[in-house]
């Protein structure tokens, strides 16, 4: 009777782990284009957690190289609106990847998001934006498509659309390019570097959205296998105002020459 309850008990609790996360390893493509209610989990109140998940959400939403279109998020009269619940974790490309559900209630509509977090890396690439929408008098929504390790990101405006791809390397969502070489500009943003089985390597320049500063940046420095090492310049198109000397995707100090 003991070994028959012992089993019963068991095979409840890998019915639960099991539930937890889902797992895109197999050959179809799965659509993360909605909010699973049931998905959302514990309101997180601790101030740390709070501030370590919008440190992670504002590297998450610079990956998009332009001005994100919910760049206002982080500003005072916005930033203690936001609400981070956890959230059904996901498996992608063989990595176990924390889930945070993200909120804030405006006065005249509501935003919801899904934040996926590598908490055991301290990679800036660590954290990746799969699902955004904006209800209110203007529509946004950021949608993704997985496919083993491989995730399309469709950003949807009411006026445009736009893609970017990312590739999970050793448990980081890292920029996928399909081109040996990148020269690219568009309006006030560039590309321009080269690449290696698809990563960024090398010396790039890049002129993008700095959310912290609220302007756009040219950046310059080099790549290893899609990750910042080395010394990078940062600059307003003139003298270089800020140094970042960056270790495996980490900024490990600041300098102002």
């Amino acid at each position: 009777m003991l070994r028959i309850i012992t089993c019963i008990f068991l095979s409840v609790l890998l019915t639960n782990k099991v539930s937890n996360s889902k797992e895109f390893d197999g050959s179809d493509s799965t659509l993360v284009n909605s909010i699973d209610k049931s998905a959302i989990q514990k309101k997180i109140t601790a101030q740390a957690s709070i501030g370590l998940l919008k440190t992670r959400l504002n590297s998450a939403l610079e990956r998009d190289v332009e001005r994100p279109f919910m760049w206002d998020l982080f500003v005072s009269s916005n930033d203690t609106l936001m609400q981070f619940y956890t959230y059904k974790d996901l498996v992608i490309g063989g990595t176990n990847f924390k889930a945070f559900y993200v909120k804030v209630d405006y006065e005249d509509g509501d935003y919801q998001a899904i934040l996926l977090v590598n908490e055991s890396s301290a990679s800036e690439y660590n954290s990746l934006l799969c699902y955004e929408a904006l209800d209110s008098e203007e529509k946004y929504q950021r949608y993704s498509r997985i496919k083993q390790s491989r995730i399309t990101i469709h950003l949807k405006k009411a006026t445009s659309t736009k893609t970017l791809n990312y590739e999970v390397k050793k448990g980081l969502f890292l920029d996928y390019l399909s081109t040996s070489s990148v020269d690219k500009k568009w309006g006030d943003y560039q590309l321009k570097g080269l690449t290696k089985n698809h990563l960024k390597n090398g010396y790039w320049i890049e002129k993008r959205y700095d959310i912290s500063l609220n302007k756009n940046m040219v950046e310059d420095g080099h790549y290893v296998n899609g990750q910042r090492n080395g010394e990078w310049n940062y600059s307003e198109n003139g003298p270089v105002q800020i140094i970042k000397t960056y270790r495996d995707g980490k900024c490990m100090s600041i300098k102002y020459p």
